[in-house]
């Protein structure tokens, strides 16, 4: 187990310094380190995606432990992501903080890269909106949806699949496009500015077809359903760094593991 190291005085003006890197470790496919990695990207951060010691090919790809157990040592709280931040302490000595926990790293990256809101009201709002997409990706999506329905029979598996779209997925979707409209559908769901909001919508919207395939994404997710929520995604996918991402090498070696992933438990999703 790594403890944290809580020296707030020192450990503030390190993540402070104008050399900060920063390194991301995640199983190498989307999902759980998709919104860190995607704030790392849009915030034009020096940094660089790592990924834990294992290898697949059991059923319990790749969460069983035995594959990474000398990593998972090595974490807070005995899960992945973890975030690591490098800068210069005092004296001029490279130090190395740690984080651990998915929502305190996505909070922390959006107050490094100015992606928060300018006032508390600003960020409680942003924070409903990222709560609210981060919540479906998790329990209605993985947990719910794709990890419940794994094991079921075909007919029951496709029981579930049409109450996803139709129910789950449409309702986050219309409330979603309410909000966006009463901020005059500009692309942002808060002010008029890119915010850990619209990115995590733009990577919950980026992960759905690698799991649910292309064409039944595109049956909720259009022009005309959700003409506010694709005017979001533009907008993020707008800024360079973040594009460069999205169209890497990389990010394209993550898409076939996403795949691969998916099929070894719904082979008939893709």
């Amino acid at each position: 187990m790594k403890v944290y190291d809580i020296d707030c005085q020192e450990n503030s003006k390190l993540v402070t310094s104008k050399s900060i890197k920063y390194t991301l470790t995640y199983f190498d496919f989307h999902f759980g380190g998709m919104s860190a990695r995607a704030l790392l990207a849009y915030g034009g951060a020096d940094w660089t995606p790592l990924y834990p010691d294992w290898e697949p090919g059991n059923s319990n790809w790749p969460f069983d432990e035995r594959f990474w157990e000398a990593d998972r040592k090595k974490t807070p709280f005995g899960s992945l992501p973890i975030l690591k931040i490098i800068g210069i302490g005092e004296g001029g000595t490279e130090r190395e903080l740690m984080l651990g926990e998915n929502f305190a790293i996505d909070q922390f990256l959006a107050k490094q890269f100015g992606l928060q809101g300018e006032n508390s009201w600003e960020e409680a709002l942003i924070n409903s909106f990222y709560a609210s997409a981060d919540f479906f990706f998790y329990r209605e999506m993985m947990v719910n949806f794709f990890w419940r329905s794994a094991t079921k029979s075909d007919e029951e598996k496709a029981i579930a699949l049409n109450t996803f779209l139709t129910k789950d997925l449409s309702a986050w979707c219309n409330y979603h496009e309410v909000h966006l409209k009463n901020n005059h559908q500009n692309g942002y769901y808060v002010g008029n500015r890119t915010t850990l909001a619209d990115i995590r919508t733009t990577t919950l919207l980026e992960a759905l077809p690698k799991i649910i395939g292309v064409e039944r994404f595109e049956t909720v997710i259009n022009e005309t359903n959700t003409p506010g929520i694709l005017k979001v995604v533009a907008s993020v996918r707008s800024k360079p760094s973040y594009a460069a991402w999205i169209n890497s090498d990389e990010y394209k070696r993550l898409d076939s593991r996403t795949t691969a992933f998916v099929k070894l438990h719904h082979p008939e999703l893709l």
